[in-house]
Order: C-alpha cells, then structure tokens, then sequence
C-alpha cells in the first residue's frame, strides 16, 4: 500500500472551482477543479503526486487528470512553462502557472450569485484570501514566480493573458498598454467584457491594433471610458503575429502568435519581463510604434 501524499487541499476548496468552471462552461468542470486546485495551493509536485491527491479527494485516475489539465490550458486558467531563467524558483516536471483564483472569482462572481445559495456564496467569498495566500507564495506577486530578475517563457491560450492582465490590475491599477492583431477586445465575448473590466481599474489604456476597427464600437467605448482609453493602428497589419503588454514599469510580456487550424482558441509563445530595465525597453518600444501609428478616426 503507498503513502499518502501530503497536500494541503480540501475537497470543498475543489467544490468551490468546480461550481466556477461549471458557470463558465467548462468542457470538464470537475477534473479541471482538481488540477486547479492542487496546482495553485500545492506547488511544486511531479504528476504521479497530483494523481495520488486527486484519487485520494475526487477518486481521478490519470486519463480524467490529464484531460482536466488540457482543459484548463485550452480554456486560458493555465499556461505551460517552456524555460525560465531564474534559478531561485523550483517549476518542477509539472511545470504550469495557473492564473489567479481572485481574477476568476472577478469574471465569474455575478453569474454565480445568481445560481448559488448565499451561503454558498459567501464561503467562496471567504475562502479567496485563503486561496491568494496560496498563490502569492507559490508565484508571487505577478503570477509568473518572478520577482524583480529573470524571465519565463510560456506556451498560452488567448485567455490567459486577460487573467493575468485582470490580476495585476486588481492588485495596482496602472497605465497598461497592448499591441494586438484584431478587435476582439471590443466585439467578442468573452474578450469584451475583460476588457471593460479593465478599463474600470486602470489608469489609462493605450492599445495598438494592426486592423480596422468598426467606429461604432469606437465611439460607444469613447462615450463610456473618455480619455482613459486611446486606441491606434496599423490598418495594413505592420507588426504582424506579435503581441506585447506592458503594465506600467512592473511587468510585461511579449509574444507571438502560433499559426493553427483557425477553428482553435489562438495559441502564443511569449515571455515575460519583471526587470525594471527589460520594462523601460519594452515602453520605449510602444512609444516607438505609438507615434508612427494612425489613431483610429484617421483610418477613414
């Protein structure tokens, strides 16, 4: 008979992700919440130790586990690590960042309110702080187990960057700026509704768009947010597959679009920056391509 492995997770903590992933409609709801869980509260761990928890809490055998964990990747709640530079912090063979529990709860949080008992709702409520100390020490502050050196390079999906980008801004609003290829930002659900979340907790949001953007959308999000969104671009796609954000002077991550079957939730390789002098870079940069973009009401 082998050990039981030590883990900090509890079956309601699991409970509390699987009612989330069911609101937002996850594939595998119940398989994804165990990895999830065991991946943000238990970190670092090889896989043969998270499938002795997830069959000691939630009786997963390896094929549910691993189709719970391709869920969350697929669905933006994890990003794979590729490389890190920065020997401090241990990634282990089971080498994924979830995002932050508080950036989901964020999302989600009406829709369940109106599905959950109050009760229910409240113990999740008081479970987050719980659950940031976790994350916090297992991937500090900005998510990506980087303080202030080193870079990791990462495998995402297209979602993974909005909760990331929803995280640190909830953590310290602060001037954000994004270059991307097409307006799905502003036109796509879910994409649309981080993205005036974001615009609610930012200072300012400067974004470059390598296509044109219909000027109904334009002037209803002028008519909302004023001046604290500006928006430019390139309307004969210049920069291409590249994407880049960058929160003020603390953090940024640039990438670049993977070429796939185009019925797939876009796929990025991308790196992320922490160092104040790798930040200075990647604005002087944007500065760079802001100033010879066109803003959007000169595209007509």
């Amino acid at each position: 008979m082998g050990c039981r492995i030590k883990s900090q997770v509890k079956l309601d903590y699991i409970q509390d992700f699987e009612m989330m992933f069911e609101r937002m409609k996850l594939h595998r709801p119940r398989e994804a919440a165990v990895y999830y869980t065991i991946l943000m509260i238990d970190s670092p761990k090889e896989f043969s130790e998270f499938l002795n928890i997830a069959n000691d809490l939630a009786n997963l055998t390896r094929r549910p586990l691993e189709t719970g964990r391709l869920c969350l990747l697929k669905n933006g709640l994890i990003a794979k690590v590729l490389f890190a530079n920065e020997d401090k912090h241990h990634f282990g063979r089971e080498s994924f960042l979830p995002v932050h529990p508080t950036a989901i709860w964020e999302f989600i949080k009406q829709d369940i309110q109106q599905f959950v008992a109050p009760d229910t709702y409240h113990s999740i409520e008081q479970h987050l702080k719980l659950y940031s100390d976790y994350y916090h020490d297992n991937y500090d502050k900005y998510g990506v187990k980087l303080r202030r050196n080193g870079t990791v390079t990462i495998e995402y999906y297209g979602k993974w960057i909005l909760y990331n980008v929803l995280h640190n801004s909830l953590e310290k609003g602060n001037q954000l700026r994004f270059q991307i290829s097409g307006d799905r930002f502003f036109s796509e659900e879910p994409y649309k509704q981080f993205f005036e979340k974001l615009l609610t907790m930012n200072n300012n949001i400067q974004v470059i768009i390598d296509s044109p953007v219909d000027q109904e959308i334009v002037e209803q999000l002028h008519e909302n947010y004023g001046e604290k969104l500006e928006l430019r671009s390139f309307p004969n796609g210049a920069t291409g597959t590249l994407r880049n954000y960058v929160l003020g002077k603390e953090f940024a991550i640039n990438g670049i679009k993977i070429l796939k079957d185009s019925t797939e939730e876009p796929a990025y390789i991308g790196t992320a920056y922490v160092d104040i002098d790798d930040i200075k870079i990647f604005n002087n940069k944007f500065d760079s391509l802001w100033n010879i973009a066109k803003p959007i009401d000169e595209n007509e």
